[in-house]
């Protein structure tokens, strides 16, 4: 019986983040199009803005990776308190958008901090779960843990940015699971979960309006309300109608309607629904194959890693992209609430694609005895 390597595990990781950001520069050439015209009168505005994130990435990778991860491990506590500073920053001198205050105007550019908390949350939760003091109780060494992840969440919470604290306490869950925490720890906070859940959804009042949107199913079936499909169900509406007009094959590339206005946000949270327009059933199908493919390979390199170090960044990435996966696409046909999550990799988005290739980085960034 064929056994799969760690080496096996980096080629399907390499090709399928490979494939996926070239599919996405191909879907954001398009989507991105029609907004850069009217916002810059320039088309390719936001394509290029999308390739500098990506050659950026690249550049943080292909360095980032040749650092021994020992030094990483000295940058996580470091980093932890620093990005947990510039989180209540943002709360105080951050920029205004969409409702939330999430951004840091630096000129041309606008940082997303709640990005760049995931790969420092994931380095400093696997540095820690993989230095347990074992003269002391799992309770003691999960508060040493979480204490600063959780603030973390909760300055993020209240930007507010609901999808991103769900993203990374999810994330902070897996690493748990395949810890070496007795596991009625990761089980017990499961169970209690439901209700923190309901209290954030509470806290934000567009954020339970979305929810109960969902839970009511009030945009299902095709008597819908006229006046709920130009309000409250408007951009899960858009997204099916531009997927089921891609057909088996789709419109061909460059060729989405739903581009023009009448999609919101289809070359980020909704790009998914781009690719089902213009690539049809058989392109969102590949582009499914691939994101899971992905996932598999991320688990797959943390479960064949020589260290729990190592085995736990990958885990975090792997997780990462599960989330944030599930949630996109359950969202843009009405599986899943909206939350505004975005496709790694895929979306336009410069603070989270650089912030995935810097997780990227230190996942690859090995020690000597595990190295690929």
């Amino acid at each position: 019986m064929y056994k799969l390597s760690q080496s096996t595990f980096k080629k399907i990781n390499i090709i399928s983040i490979s494939f996926l950001i070239t599919f996405g520069i191909l879907l954001n050439l398009s989507a991105s199009s029609v907004r850069g015209m009217n916002l810059y009168n320039d088309n390719f505005h936001l394509i290029k803005r999308h390739m500098a994130a990506i050659i950026i990435g690249l550049l943080i990778f292909n360095i980032g990776k040749k650092i021994n991860n020992e030094n990483y491990k000295k940058l996580a506590s470091t980093g932890m308190f620093t990005i947990s500073v510039i989180l209540f920053l943002v709360l105080t001198y951050g920029v205004v958008a969409g409702g939330s205050r999430r951004w840091i105007n630096l000129g041309d550019v606008y940082f997303q901090p709640s990005e760049f908390a995931k790969p420092i949350i994931i380095l400093f939760v696997a540095y820690h779960l993989s230095n347990l003091e074992i003269n002391k109780s799992d309770f003691y060494n999960l508060k040493k843990t979480l204490i600063l992840p959780a603030l973390s969440c909760v300055l993020i919470l209240l930007e507010p940015d609901f999808g991103t604290t769900l993203i990374i306490s999810g994330i902070i869950l897996f690493q748990l699971l395949f810890s070496e925490v007795k596991l009625r720890y990761p089980i017990g906070i499961i169970a209690i979960s439901p209700l923190p859940i309901y209290f954030a959804i509470n806290l934000m009042g567009y954020r339970e309006s979305r929810f109960v949107t969902w839970f009511s199913k009030i945009c299902e079936g095709t008597n819908v309300d006229p006046v709920d499909l130009a309000g409250r169900c408007y951009q899960l509406h858009q997204s099916k109608v531009a997927i089921s007009s891609g057909g088996l094959f789709g419109l061909g590339p460059g060729t989405s309607r739903a581009r023009w206005g009448s999609l919101p946000n289809s070359w980020s949270d909704f790009i998914a629904s781009i690719a089902g327009e213009e690539y049809g059933f058989f392109g969102l199908l590949i582009l499914i194959i691939a994101l899971m493919l992905l996932i598999i390979s991320f688990f797959g390199l943390g479960l064949t890693s020589n260290t729990e170090f190592s085995r736990l960044l990958f885990v975090g990435m792997g997780s990462w992209v599960l989330i944030q996966t599930v949630f996109n696409l359950g969202g843009i046909v009405g599986l899943l609430p909206i939350t505004g999550i975005v496709l790694p990799f895929i979306a336009y988005g410069g603070s989270a694609m650089v912030a995935i290739f810097i997780g990227l980085t230190i996942s690859y960034s090995q020690e000597k005895a595990d190295e690929l």
